[in-house]
């Protein structure tokens, strides 16, 4: 009971992260981040291109950029079948998606209108609060699955301390019949010697009378 109840407190106090968990946290969070960093670097680089170079310049240089994208994309599909991680698979479908971007913007930045245009410039500012919703929730994942684990452990201690008192219970039950049958086994003992001891009275009358 004393022990179970200690297990209990011990978890209560283990539901704050530990060191290790807001580090696992704080790493796929940096990654994600860093997959953040590189796709708004590379639509403001667009951004900057498109004003300072002339629109022939520009499609050639946006080839490169969504070769680029596309290799990086590749190479994060590649590292996530390999490690078989999602988080890496999410990265890079956003990345694909960034390289599908590129291939149209050229369209869309010289043969749309102004607006769609300003749409698609402002894309940045969209992807930070995007991936700081995306943080969030990551964060809010790992807790959760952390402390549901938790969650498991406690009722894992309530069933052993169940079986316990199960235990407990038939321990005490096993103990009341050993009782019984001792004190019965002692009164066959008992009246076995007295049986006994009367045959043997029963012997030495006969002797005396078989003396007479």
């Amino acid at each position: 009971m004393e022990k179970a109840k200690l297990m209990q407190l011990e978890i209560e106090e283990k539901r704050k992260l530990p060191k290790k968990v807001k580090d696992n946290i704080s790493t796929v969070i940096f990654q994600n981040l860093l997959a953040a960093v590189i796709i708004m670097s590379y639509l403001c680089a667009i951004n900057i291109i498109y004003y300072k170079l002339n629109n022939i310049m520009f499609e050639e240089y946006m080839k490169y950029f969504a070769l680029g994208i596309i290799v990086i994309t590749i190479i994060d599909f590649e590292i996530s079948y390999r490690k078989k991680s999602l988080k890496f698979c999410l990265i890079g479908i956003e990345l694909l998606a960034c390289g599908i971007l590129s291939l149209y913007i050229p369209y869309i930045y010289l043969h749309t209108s102004k607006t769609l245009r300003d749409i698609v410039m402002i894309l940045p500012v969209c992807l930070t609060i995007y991936y700081a919703i995306k943080s969030l929730m990551i964060f809010k994942q790992k807790q959760f699955k952390y402390q549901n684990n938790l969650s498991d452990v406690k009722e894992i201690v309530k069933e052993t301390e169940k079986t316990s008192y199960l235990d407990e219970d038939s321990k005490k039950i096993y103990r009341e019949k050993t009782r019984e049958e001792e004190k019965i086994r002692q009164e066959i003992e008992k009246e076995q010697k007295i049986r006994k001891i009367k045959k043997q009275l029963q012997k030495k009358k006969q002797l005396k009378v078989e003396k007479r």
